[in-house]
């Protein structure tokens, strides 16, 4: 999810899961979020105090993620906080400054992430930008 303040030129991101947010400014890419994969410490710490383990990359063998709205069944244990499961949907919370030259911002799921890099996805936008909007 991501909220514009204009007036304060902020931007706050949240993300559970493996959408991901970029920014767009001067012809550069900025990452504003960060996928919630099964290699990150935190998550790792996580999974393994609730009980769970991570097999080939997968919590539990299943999932390749580690955070998400959905799959319930990895959400199951009466002792923990939501936060504390294996699975979460408790998401990392960002906030930026909204640089003077910010020509857009992006997410898009995993469908999109697998596909292009960051960088190849911020390319592709501004040669679509360039064809219909006058940037410099």
């Amino acid at each position: 999810m991501i909220l514009a303040d204009y007036d304060k030129r902020r931007l706050f991101v949240a993300n559970a899961g493996d959408s991901r947010c970029v920014m767009g400014h001067g012809n550069k890419c900025l990452p504003l979020s960060f996928d919630h994969k099964p290699e990150s410490q935190t998550e790792i710490d996580r999974i393994y105090k609730a009980g769970s383990t991570i097999t080939e990359g997968r919590v539990d063998g299943n999932l390749n993620l580690t955070r998400a709205l959905g799959d319930l069944k990895h959400k199951q244990k009466a002792d923990l906080k939501p936060e504390e499961h294996p699975i979460t949907a408790n998401p990392d919370v960002y906030e930026y400054e909204m640089p003077a030259d910010l020509d857009f911002v992006f997410m898009g799921c995993d469908g999109v992430w697998e596909r292009k890099s960051n960088e190849e996805m911020v390319e592709w936008i501004y040669a679509k930008l360039k064809t219909t909007v006058d940037l410099k």
